[in-house]
Order: C-alpha cells, then structure tokens, then sequence
C-alpha cells in the first residue's frame, strides 16, 4: 500500500509540475548558499481555518494568513507544511478526505477581508498527506472560503471560492471537480462582484448543499459590504443545478450582508444561518432543509461586525449546540436562544472544528493563531510555539548582538534579539514591550532602553497614538498627537487625518528629534509633549474617499479606513533636513529646508493617479537620490510592481519596472549602504535583489517561505526583513550580493572578503556536543529554569562547518563563528581551507571531507556560491584510536587573521580580524593571557597524546616481534609471551593514566580521572568566558603536569627496561 501510494505521489506530481526558468534557476545557483535565517517572535496570528485529522487523535492543521501549519500533540507544538511547494502563503480553507486521508486539498487565500489581507493562488492538493503539494488550478479566485470533499469518492471536490477581494472578476462562485482536480466546471455564479463566502455539504447527504453569497469590495479607504447580488443558495443533485432562498419564508426582508450556515451529523434536516441583514439581523433555523426558517436570537455577541466575522458551527454530536467564533468565542446549548462566553485564548475569533468522534476534541483559530482542546474547552493549548506573526515595520539598534524591533498586528511591540547566547533566540529572550499592533517600534539611537512605538494606532482615531515605553522601568506614556475619537465622523471632518500604519522616525541626525506623518508632517523635540505643524497637508485630499464606510445599514470604521494620509515619510541620512514624503493616495512632497518650504514631486507617468505610495526610500549615497515603490492592489485591484528612482531631488524620475517580474505588488525598497545601487525590493511572495540599480531584478528567495516581505533594515554586513505573516527574517551576510562583479564570475575560484566577527556564545552545548539522536525525535533544552526551546537535531557532524539544528518553537541560531563566502564555477577536485594566525602559522585546517555539504564524503559542492563556518578554534587535540576525544580546542584571541582556500592548485586568501565581545568586562591582555595558558595547556596535552600513540606502537610492535619470531619455527616462546604480557600492562597502565579505557559511560565515571580528562576538564571551563584564568586552574595545571612528567619518567624507565628482555629473548 505504501509502495502504491509512493508510485501515486510521483505520477501526480509529474503530470502538473512546471518547470523553473532556466535564466531564473541559474540566478538562483549563483548564489544558493545565501540563507535566511528566522529569529521570532514565537507567537501566531491571524488564522483562517482549522481541522483535526479523521484518524490521528493529536494530528490538527492550522491554515493562517501564511502558512500551513500541523501539529502532532494536540497543539504543543506546530511545523509549517506546504512550504516548500505553495507559491503564495495565504490559507482560507482546507479538507482532508474522510474516505482517504492521504487526499488533502488546500484553497489560498484568506477570507478575512480586512485591509491587510492577503491572497492566494487557487487550490492545492496532497495524496501523500500533506508532505508533498501542487496547485491543481483556479489561480484567479485569489480567495477560497470553503472546501468540501465527498465522504466517499474523494474525487468529487467543491470549493467556495469569493474571488478578488479588491475589485470584481469572474472566477468566482461555486466550483466542482469529479477528476480530483484536473478539470473544474463553474456550477455556481452570481456575479463578477461577488462569490461564495461560505459552503456546507449536508452531513447525511453529499448530494446537498448550501452556498452562502457575499457582495463586497474592500479599497484602501474602506469596504462596501453587502448589496442586491447576497444571498443564500441550496443545491439537492451534487451541485449540477441551484436554488435561490435568499427570501424564503421566515428569512428577512431588505439588504444583505455576510452569511454564515452550518449544518449538524445529529439532524440533518436542520440548517442554521447566521444572516447580516438590513432589516432584522441574527440567526436563523430552519428544520427542513431550507424551506421555512425561524428567527432565534439577535444576540449582539454573534452579530457583531458581520464582515469580519459571520461564522456558525454545530456541533457533530448535537443540534442545538452551536459556537459563533466573533471577537470572543461564544458558545449555546439551546439552539442559540442564549450564549455564553468560552474564554478560550486571545480574541477576534474565525474558525472551530469539533471531532464527529469525540467531542472533547476540539480545534480554534483566532488572531493570535490557534488552540487545541482535548478536554471539551476545559483547557487550551497555547500560541507561543507558533511562528506566523503579522509585522508592518522593523526597526534595529546598534546593541551586541543587535536587537530588532517591530509591532505585531493585533498583537504587541516586540524586540528580539539578533543571537542568543544559547543558540536559538527562545521566548524567554523576548521582550514584549508595550501595546502595539501596527507602524514602526524604534529605538532611541543613544539608549535603546527607550522606544518609541503608535500603541495601537490610528484605529479608534486616537490621534496616532505615539508612546514612549522604558523598558527599564516598564512605564509606557501615550503622547497622541491629537487625541480624539472618529466615531461618527467622516474622515474629512476630523482635524487631521492618520494612516492606519501611521509613519514615524528619528532624525538620522538628532536623536532628539521625532518627525510623524498625517495628513500633515509633524514634529517634535521633546518625545512627543509637544508636536509642531512644519507642513501643508501632503496628500490629494480627497473628500469622497474619507467617508464612513461599511453596508448602508451598519458602518465599519476602526481607522483601517481613514484616507489621503502620509503613508511613509524619510529623511535624508546624507544630508539633515532633506525629507520626503508619499501618501496613500498618490502624492509625493520634498522639502530641502526642514520643513519650511515643500515642492510637489509626485510622479504622473507610468503609474495609475492616486497611487499608494507604499515607500520612500532616500539613498544613504546621494541627498538627491531615492527610491519610490507604490502597490495599486487595494486601489484598483492591479497586482503589479512599480519602482521609481530620481537622482535631482525629484524633478524627473525614471521608471524601473520594465524587468520586475509581473504580477508581484511592490511592498518596500532599500539600497544597499555600501554598494550603491544594490536594491532590494519586498513584494507579496518574497524578497528581490537587483545588482545594477533596477536594470534588471532576481529573486532572493532562498529558504525563505512564500510571504508578504513589508519592509527591511540593512544592518551592517545584514540584510533584516519584517514579513505579514511569518516574523522576522536575517540574511546574516550580504557581502556576496555586495562584492559581486564580471571579474569575480569569469574566475574559476573565487574567496570573497570575510567580514570581522566579534565573538559571542561559548556554551559547551551549542558548540560540538551533540545533544540528541538524527531524526524526528525532538530535544529539549531548559535555560537554568528558564523557558527554553525545542529542536531536531539534524547530524552529529557539522554542515559547512556549522551544527545544524531545526527549532520548533525558538528563533534560528546565528551561526557561531566566522562566515566565509567562496565561489566554485564547479565542483572541486580537491580542495582545502586553513585559517593562519597574525604571523602566518596554520592553526586550523580543513579537507574536502570536512568542507563539503555532505560532511564525510567531499562531495556536495554548489556550482556557484558556498558557504563554511570556522568556529573560532584551533585543530582539536589528536585523538588517542579507539578512546573518547580530548575536548581541547582553544578559542583564538582577538586578532587578525587569515583564510587561506585552495582548489585544484589555485589559491584565495582574504584577511579579516576576530574581535572581543564588546560586553565582555575583561581586556585584551586578560584575553591574550588566558589563551598563552590554553595554549600551554594544548601543547602539553598533544604531547602526552603523542606519547600515548607512541607507546601502544611500541607495544603492537613488540607484539608484532613476538609473531614474527614464532613463525620462524621457535618452539620455545613461553618466556617471551609472558614478557609480552608485562610490556603490554606497562603501555596499558601507562595509557590509562592519560585516557580513559572505560567503554561506557558508567565504566568512566568510575574510573579515577585521567590527566587529558582533567585537561580537557578545565578547557570547558575556558570556553565560557574570555576572563583572566584562576589561581586555582593554574596550580592545578601545574600539578597536571607534574603528574605527567612523573608518568613519563616511570614509564620510560619501566618500558626500555622491559623491552631490552624481551630483544634478549627473542634473539
């Protein structure tokens, strides 16, 4: 069966792959080595549906904003699935067969239609389930509510599919497949301006349906939802033909929104709805299977914002027992005529699934991810092992290791450290720091205890509420700027207007002084106590697009609405005073002078008017430079890129878009600080590189999950990225991207220039001990009492010179060492690296055995770019054969050093330099020190290994006498195998006082101490720290080495003497 269902998998696959573009697959090899690293926070966010496995007691699937995501025990713990074959990361609904649970389908694209939302690319489907996916179609529905499966020939598929959420389409509706996906009829449509929100297959017959329609278009200043095109649609043959009973008897009169419908396994005759209507919202029963309907309750807890939430289940197990997940989940047992509040975890609630099993066995998801029960609600499991936070900014400071900033939506402000001392960056090591769902956290440049963050922003209208937050002290002062509600009031009657991600940051120049935009740009000097006006206002103004919008019967109005608002706003780092500013509705303003005077530089050519502006970028090369990037989605329903540059001032800009790929929408841009010209641009799916300002553009996905990449910060040698969905990501080494050139592509072997590494993290364990067996068992690791983090390990031997480890629910670590960068035009025949000290002396070396992907086999070189991690260390200690390793491997001083490659005869170097941890309290003479003691110590244990290896040759040799000499015929050998026997105790004893012969661990505990354990003993301790060495590590060396030499001078007396009897014997 597992045979067949292998052979299966591939078939499929085979039959729907499309091939890469080879231009495109070349780029991607030029520099495959390049990684990105994830680095938190841990929590989840928005999610979109929910499901258990029919078989699999604590098997769930979480499908969220981006990313499908699994657990096998009951929500400890969650691992994205899909990643690396979904093109998009947006998950709206999903169905496992009931008939055959390796069958999966997958519809992209949430259904949350709230502004940031985002879309996919149609449906996916697994037959191996979930480890392998393909896209079997309908791309253009961009968001899918429901998938439903037949319970007995997983063949026959639907999907609800509401089509554009930004504008009207036609791939929208009620779709069909009775080929598993090959090919699929539209059997089910209203209009191109709405589609199908919500999908129920009648539990006791597939045949029956029922399909809830939606009219609704979401702009960035607002949704227009419900209209004469919503309703409620029933089909009774599989699909083939529908009915409308939008107003059927005991269903409301008037306009309608969002419906919600559901059906229970314990009465299939009896379907609820949970009806947006203009005249008489609520929900609504009906107990034959849609014709008539009873109003029950109109209960504000599960009619509250009805675009956003509309959602009903019934419980498999029993009809009048219903869960409505809204801002709070709330649950009835009388078939909704009263409910009450399950406190569950976190609020804005959107999906719920109840086993037909058992139902105890329950899964949510909300907007901050998801939980299981298996106690029937009693207790949930967590969402701090999830990894799909929603971030609109990142912000870093200048902190060792630095840390990164950003506010999560609906969730806080966070700060997150770059590297953790114990490898991965776990929870405990975040700071949460205040409220916060949107816009920028930054830090101030002179104390990074101070951070700025809006603390929930403009949503209720609160004036962009700007905070100061203390870490120290924990103390968080809001400081609107102008503090007053927007309830009731239409954009253009409040006093000023503020983006939903209000813009914000610190003068490059003056960390005293804050700009923020609005509609206007403001400022202050005094951390937001008083804001001056230095601006007109900087957007088109326009009226019609700030009205109160929502159906004509309930408004949807949180600040996600409010229009003609600054979107992002920069200053020069070249030159003070030189700000730009773009707005959401197409606007682009300059001023030279600090706000005095402002000149109109908006573009007219090559992009739609009123185009969101959705960055502006100032070169950090050239005051006159910089860089615009706008995205129409949500405008105009245009899923193009536009990238723009000027290099005076504005006056003329130039279009860089001809050779961006089409179809990804333009989210951010920077430029490289070092390399001018070097830009990265973040789109919906990914990030893009372009090495020659904009000429042309390649992908820089790497491992990186499809995910909206929102914005990016340049820290040094590292290239930082906020995604919406995922967290935070690292490209810890850009210089490749950076040094890139014709003359390096044309050479065979090329060493690129390796950036100075400051030391940081010595822990025993993160370094070379292994930890945990390779496979799917997972580790645990707890910081002294501390929350800790969860890992596979993926090898005992290091990869590219580095451990590899997969954390669950912990940050990537930073690899702990010096990155070096090297470019093969292909694979190496031989190939080697040493690393040399100041004074040229080799004190690392390392074979192509060593350096290869697959560690052990020297092979697994790219054809292009690779990547190896020297530690820091010198060559371990030889190894005495057959006995444990002694652990001494100095960590080198700061200094300078040198990386030596060399491939098939051609040889590279480049010089960098090791630095102290600059927290580190010691000085470089303690550090000089203490490495001249290590040193000592190294030296002396390599000797006495030498003299171990030396003195079991001399007892295999004299074994190898003894042999020889009774093969010449001898009969008489009794004498000389007893001598023998007293050489060999001599070496064996002699051995044993160095190394330990014990074959277990138990055997070595319960031997004494061997002197290189004692060595290697106190060499772990040296690790640790790059302080002065003790008095009481140095008479102890000191007496270890009296203990040496007194064995040497025993064994050396002992031995020749045994030796000279046994020559004399075999003479």
């Amino acid at each position: 069966m597992k045979l067949l269902t292998k052979l299966t998998t591939i078939l499929f696959l085979l039959s729907i792959v499309v091939p890469m573009n080879s231009q495109e697959q070349k780029e991607q090899l030029k520099f495959d080595a390049l990684e990105w690293r994830f680095i938190g926070p841990i929590v989840g966010n928005r999610g979109s549906v929910v499901l258990g496995h029919p078989t699999e007691e604590h098997t769930f699937y979480h499908g969220a904003s981006n990313g499908l995501w699994k657990t096998e025990d009951a929500g400890t713990y969650w691992e994205p699935v899909g990643d690396k074959d979904f093109k998009y990361g947006s998950i709206g609904a999903m169905e496992i067969s009931e008939s055959n649970p390796e069958i999966m389908y997958v519809g992209m694209g949430e259904p949350q239609m709230r502004s940031n939302v985002s879309w996919g690319d149609g449906v996916y489907k697994s037959v191996d389930g979930g480890e392998n996916w393909v896209n079997v179609g309908l791309e253009e529905t961009h968001h899918i509510s429901q998938v439903r499966i037949h319970p007995t020939n997983p063949d026959i598929v639907y999907v609800g599919a509401y089509g554009h959420a930004f504008g009207p389409n036609p791939e929208r509706g009620v779709y069909k497949t009775t080929d598993g996906g090959k090919t699929w009829n539209k059997v089910l449509f209203k209009s191109e301006k709405a589609g199908v929100i919500d999908l129920v297959m009648n539990p006791s017959n597939p045949e029956e349906l029922f399909a809830a329609v939606w009219e609704f278009e979401r702009k960035a200043w607002g949704p227009k939802t419900g209209g004469p095109d919503s309703g409620l649609w029933k089909s009774v043959d599989g699909g083939e033909n529908w009915t409308e009973i939008t107003y059927n008897n005991g269903l409301p009169e008037g306009g309608r929104g969002r419906t919600g419908i559901t059906m229970s396994a314990a009465n299939a005759t009896k379907v609820y709805a949970l009806v947006d209507s203009e005249t008489k919202p609520g929900l609504y029963a009906s107990t034959d299977l849609g014709e008539n309907w009873e109003f029950v309750s109109n209960n504000f807890q599960i009619i509250g914002r009805p675009f956003y939430y509309s959602h009903i289940y019934a419980s498999p197990h029993d009809e009048n027992e219903l869960w409505s997940p809204n801002n709070r989940m709330f649950m009835t047992k009388d078939g909704g005529k009263t409910w009450i509040l399950d406190p569950g975890i976190k609020d804005d609630f959107h999906d719920i699934w109840i086993c037909p099993k058992n139902p105890k066995r329950m899964i949510g998801t909300n907007d901050g991810g998801c939980q299981v029960t298996m106690t029937g609600g009693k207790t949930w499991s967590g969402q701090y092992t999830q990894k799909n936070s929603q971030f609109y900014r990142v912000n870093v400071d200048n902190d060792f290791p630095y840390n990164v900033y950003g506010s999560g939506q609906d969730i806080l402000a966070y700060k997150i450290p770059s590297a953790s001392r114990w490898g991965g960056i776990s929870g405990y090591e975040t700071t949460q720091i205040s409220n916060g769902e949107i816009s920028s956290v930054i830090p101030n440049p002179e104390d990074n205890n101070i951070v700025y963050n809006i603390s929930g922003g403009a949503p209720f209208g609160s004036g962009a509420p700007f905070t100061v937050n203390n870490i120290a002290t924990g103390q968080n002062n809001v400081r609107s700027v102008w503090p007053y509600p927007l309830f009731g009031l239409n954009g253009h009657e409040l006093k000023y207007r503020f983006n939903w991600d209000t813009p914000f940051f610190v003068s490059p120049h003056d960390s005293k002084t804050i700009y923020l935009g609005g509609n206007v740009l403001f400022k202050t000097t005094d951390e937001g106590l008083s804001w001056e006006v230095i601006s007109p206002d900087l957007t088109n103004d326009i009226k019609e697009r700030q009205l109160i919008t929502g159906t004509p019967w309930l408004s949807e109005y949180f600040g996600q609405e409010i229009h003609s608002t600054i979107k992002r706003v920069a200053e020069s780092p070249v030159k003070q005073g030189v700000i730009w500013s773009g707005s959401d509705d197409g606007k682009i303003y300059i001023t030279k002078d600090g706000g005095k005077n402002w000149d109109d530089i908006s573009i007219t050519d090559g992009v739609p008017e009123f185009s969101q502006v959705y960055e502006v970028e100032p070169s950090p090369h050239d005051s006159a430079t910089a860089y615009v990037v706008f995205s129409n989605f949500n405008t105009y329903d245009d899923y193009n890129p536009y990238i723009f540059k000027t290099t005076d001032y504005g006056k003329t800009w130039t279009n860089l878009t001809d050779n961006f790929p089409k179809g990804q929408i333009t989210r951010t841009i920077r430029e490289d600080t070092v390399r001018k010209g070097l830009l990265f641009v973040g789109t919906e799916t990914t990030m893009y590189y372009s090495l020659n300002d904009g000429a042309t553009w390649s992908k820089l996905r790497a491992n990186l999950p499809a995910t909206p990449v929102v914005d990016a910060v340049i820290k040094d040698n590292d290239l930082v990225i906020a995604t919406n969905g995922r967290g935070f990501w690292i490209m810890d080494d850009i210089t490749p991207l950076r040094e890139k050139s014709q003359e390096i592509d044309a050479k065979p072997v090329h060493l690129y220039p390796i950036p100075d590494h400051t030391r940081f993290g010595y822990n025993w364990w993160i370094d070379y001990l292994p930890g945990g067996n390779p496979g799917a068992k997972k580790n645990y690791f707890v910081q002294n009492m501390r929350p800790g983090l969860t890992y596979y390990e993926i090898g005992f031997t290091p990869i590219n010179g580095e451990r590899k480890r997969k954390f669950i629910d912990a940050g990537d670590p930073k690899p702990l060492g010096a990155v070096l960068y090297f470019k093969l035009s292909e694979e190496p025949k031989d190939i080697s690296l040493a690393i040399l000290d100041k004074n040229g002396n080799e004190i690392r070396n390392y074979t192509k055995a060593q350096m290869s992907l697959n560690f052990g086999t020297g092979e697994g070189f790219n054809t292009g770019l690779n990547k190896f991690v020297w530690d820091t260390r010198i060559n371990r200690v030889t190894a005495v054969p057959m006995r444990p390793p002694t652990t001494i491997t100095p960590i080198v001083p700061p200094g300078t050093y040198t990386a030596k490659l060399t491939v098939d005869g051609v040889v590279e170097t480049q010089e960098f330099k090791v630095f102290m941890n600059p927290k580190e309290t010691f000085t470089h003479e303690e550090a000089e020190s203490k490495y001249a003691f290590w040193m000592e110590m190294y030296d002396v244990a390599e000797k006495s290994t030498q003299n171990v290896i030396k003195a079991l040759k001399t007892r295999d040799d004299s074994k190898a006498k003894l042999e020889a000499y009774k093969s010449s015929g001898t009969s008489n050998t009794e004498k000389a195998e007893a001598q023998l026997e007293v050489i060999t105790k001599i070496v064996n004893n002699y051995e044993g006082t160095y190394v330990s012969t014990g074959r277990t661990l138990a055997e070595v505990i319960n031997l004494p101490a061997t002197i290189l354990f004692k060595m290697s003993f106190m060499s772990g301790i040296l690790d640790h720290s790059e302080g002065p060495v003790t008095e009481s590590m140095k008479v102890e060396f000191k007496q270890i080495i009296e203990e040496a030499n007194n064995a040497d001078e025993q064994y050396q007396e002992a031995i020749q003497k045994e030796l000279k009897k046994l020559d004399k014997l075999l003479k």
